[in-house]
């Protein structure tokens, strides 16, 4: 079963607030919200083992926190007062997508290259180029990035009518500790497009898109494109 549940926080709540200030805090507490399932015993990956997706979404009210798994959350598990929960089911929407039909979509992406470990790649990163690390990764932007998203897009069944990105507050995770940073480059990509592979698209939409999905990245929605 693939679930999502909308969360929108009540900012008058500390829980709320503190949990809503990096992507980080994000992904601990959809990972606690997650628990009930994963069990007492610590288990390797738990975001992985629970289909954990998710994406912040801001309005010109509250931010909205989408979260998608692979069971129902434990909606208790926010406490009292932390804000207003919504469920659906997303799996009769999924099971029923057919090839040509339309859709609308939306994913927060992290789009990157991958670059091999030289010196003149280590030269143009810079500080990200770190001691020991095998592979360097730059991030996209712009036209680049949208390639990016086309040729992923292609790859996991979908094929894009047009493409609308928009550049997003970078998601950052201090760690519990202040030590380890984290900060990823961000894509909002929105848009239409026509069902080419159901199946690969039904799997992309369950494990994510791309890299960062720890932080917020990945989730891709869609819709009935309603035009």
């Amino acid at each position: 079963m693939t679930w999502l549940t909308k969360i929108v926080p009540d900012l008058a709540s500390r829980r709320a607030q503190s949990s809503f200030t990096s992507a980080g805090e994000l992904h601990r507490l959809v990972i606690g919200l997650a628990s009930r399932d994963l069990g007492e015993e610590r288990v390797e990956s738990p975001r992985r083992r629970a289909g954990l997706l998710f994406r912040l979404e801001e309005t010109r009210g509250a931010p909205v926190l989408l979260v998608q798994s692979s069971g129902a959350l434990d909606a208790n598990a926010l406490g009292e007062g932390f804000g207003s929960v919504a469920e659906r089911d997303l799996t009769p929407f999924l099971e029923g997508l057919e090839k040509g039909e339309e859709v609308r979509y939306r994913i927060a992406a992290a789009p990157s290259k991958r670059l091999g470990k030289s010196e003149k790649n280590a030269d143009r990163l810079g500080d990200r180029a770190k001691p020991g690390v095998r592979a360097y990764t730059r991030p996209l932007f712009g036209e680049q990035a949208e390639q990016w998203w086309r040729e992923r897009a292609e790859r996991n069944g979908l094929d894009l009518l047009d493409v609308s990105g928009t550049g997003a507050v970078p998601a950052l995770d201090r760690g519990r500790s202040g030590k380890r940073g984290v900060r990823i480059h961000v894509t909002r990509f929105d848009g239409y497009a026509v069902v080419r592979d159901p199946d690969a698209l039904r799997e992309a939409v369950r494990n994510g898109v791309g890299r960062g999905k720890s932080f917020g990245c990945g989730l891709l929605s869609l819709a009935p494109a309603g035009r």
